[in-house]
């Protein structure tokens, strides 16, 4: 191998161009690496070379700093820099997130190139399986002085069934969590600074289903999102890439109800109510959509594809990325059916109806948000007047859209006539054909001719239903009723407007293709 006591390498950044100059300076028996900018040293690095090889080693410190340099998309201070470069625990199971990048492990690759792009995150240590408990401790402390935070969170590498510690705030909490990750379920621990966040959420840095150059924003008050599934109403926004201007952010403002925040008394997670004057205001400023939009198209650069990134905004404004995944095939297809977008309905109507099945009551109490043309009452587990009470709430919120509700007993046909008799004659039922209602109007079960799901016939037309199922992923089989004439269609709410679509766009084909079929009989005849 040819000898090597020099390399030299111009590197372009978010930052700027560097120069990064690696050399074994025989006096002081050290490989010092060099970084230059507009013809200044930025910073000098050094590292103790293995006596035996001192070629591969200048190789490997050069190719590495150069590595997580190009790595760099954000501009950032020489501070920054120096800590993404050099930054070390000095222990051998325990690392700073910082170090990801050169010392791993495999399945954070991911994480670590988000905090090598010079993404603003919250401070934190990795711990890997083999960590003793004397490392725990002393990785505590040097997270602890570097970030100045009094609370913290501990999760599992894994983001499969992830397992999260919030809010400690004491190193025997932290040493039990850990402990739990590391030895109980064998997996690397990630323990970060718990940001009290004012806004919190998710963001696509590019539309992942249409593959649109828009960014996707979705965000509410408070802590939500560091909790994964739970279940808020979110602000939504779309920005162009190409653009960013302010007049073009696309915004749904919705009513939010509660949040999540941290009690300033007892330190603990607590579930607020918001206050009217928030409840209806945005989540974000135009100012920050723009920002985290921005730090999204860079980031993306070191991924080449689309990116989901979860975030949260301190109580000072400042943004942190909190996890990072890469949208594949596996994720765009579950995003047909948990992704909200912002679109306008259709230009063209549509005849099939789209009916949200509601399953309890929590979502029962949000219909008036959903864009839907109707509602399928399938609530179990709910008796007596507290079935009566919910089924008039809903027959309100609904009104005059039609609320079909799927009956099993008597009581339940009561309260059904009872909230028709309080005037909401859009409530009609669904029944196994056993129990006949002669006074309502009603949809009998039928046997169906598809392998999955019910069918529902009466005298407002055909309804299919495939309760408790996910409806996206067999596309197939919602064209196939669009072209059997079925007229009401029940789905899960979070895909109502990705099925309305859906529908349409099928409806629109039918309609082109019978047009083509009429010009063809004209010119026959």
């Amino acid at each position: 191998m040819k000898s090597v006591r020099s390399l030299n390498t111009n590197v372009r950044t978010g930052v700027g161009d560097f120069h990064v100059q690696t050399e074994f300076y025989q006096s002081s028996g050290k490989v010092i690496t060099l970084l230059f900018q507009g013809g200044q040293t930025v910073l000098r690095m050094e590292d103790e070379p293995d006596e035996k090889s001192i070629d591969e080693e200048i190789r490997r410190v050069h190719e590495s700093i150069v590595r997580r340099l190009s790595l760099l998309k954000i501009s950032v201070s020489v501070g920054r820099i120096k800590e993404l470069l050099t930054l070390k625990t000095g222990l051998r199971n325990v690392i700073f997130i910082e170090e990801i990048v050169r010392r791993g492990p495999e399945e954070l690759d991911d994480f670590g190139v988000l905090v090598a792009s010079g993404a603003p995150v919250p401070a934190g240590i990795v711990v890997f399986p083999e960590a003793s408990e004397d490392e725990i401790e002393k990785g505590f402390r040097l997270l602890k002085e570097k970030s100045g935070a009094s609370r913290f969170i501990a999760k599992t590498g894994k983001k499969e069934g992830r397992v999260t510690f919030f809010n400690i705030s004491s190193f025997e909490k932290l040493r039990k969590a850990v402990l739990q990750i590391v030895k109980d379920m064998g997996d690397i621990a990630i323990v970060s600074e718990m940001i009290d966040a004012r806004s919190s959420g998710f963001l696509y840095s590019s539309d992942p289903l249409t593959g649109d150059n828009t960014v996707i924003i979705e965000s509410s008050w408070g802590i939500c999102g560091y909790i994964k599934g739970n279940k808020l109403n979110l602000d939504k926004y779309r920005v162009d890439k190409e653009t960013f201007e302010f007049w073009r952010i696309k915004k749904e403002i919705v009513r939010k109800y509660t949040e999540l925040s941290i009690d300033s008394e007892t330190g603990n997670i607590t579930e607020f109510e918001i206050s009217d004057d928030r409840a209806l205001m945005a989540s974000l400023s135009d100012e920050e959509v723009l920002v985290l939009a921005k730090l999204a198209l860079s980031i993306e650069k070191n991924f080449s594809r689309t990116i989901k990134l979860d975030f949260v905004i301190s109580k000072d404004g400042r943004p942190f990325f909190t996890d990072i995944s890469v949208v594949g095939l596996k994720e765009k297809r579950e995003l047909l059916r948990k992704l909200s977008v912002l679109e306008e309905a259709p230009f063209y109507p549509t005849g099939v109806r789209i009916l949200a099945e509601v399953t309890d009551v929590d979502i029962a109490r949000t219909i008036s948000f959903l864009p839907c043309d109707g509602i399928y009452f399938n609530i179990s587990g709910v008796i007596g007047e507290m079935f009566e009470k919910v089924l008039l709430e809903t027959a309100e919120a609904a009104f005059p859209k039609p609320v079909v509700v799927s009956v099993r007993n008597k009581e339940e046909i009561n309260a059904v006539r009872e909230a028709r008799n309080k005037g909401f004659t859009n409530v009609w039922v669904a029944t196994d054909g056993v129990l006949i209602v002669h006074d309502v109007p009603s949809f009998i079960k039928e046997e169906t001719p598809f392998i999955t799901g019910s069918v529902f016939k009466g005298a407002y037309g055909k309804l299919f239903t495939d309760e408790g199922s996910i409806l996206s992923p067999n596309l197939s089989l919602v064209r196939e009723l669009v072209r059997s004439g079925f007229d009401f269609i029940v789905v899960h709410p979070d895909e109502i407007v990705y099925l309305k679509k859906v529908v349409a766009s099928e409806e629109r084909r039918l309609m082109l293709k019978m047009a083509r079929q009429f010009l063809k009989l004209d010119e026959r005849i």
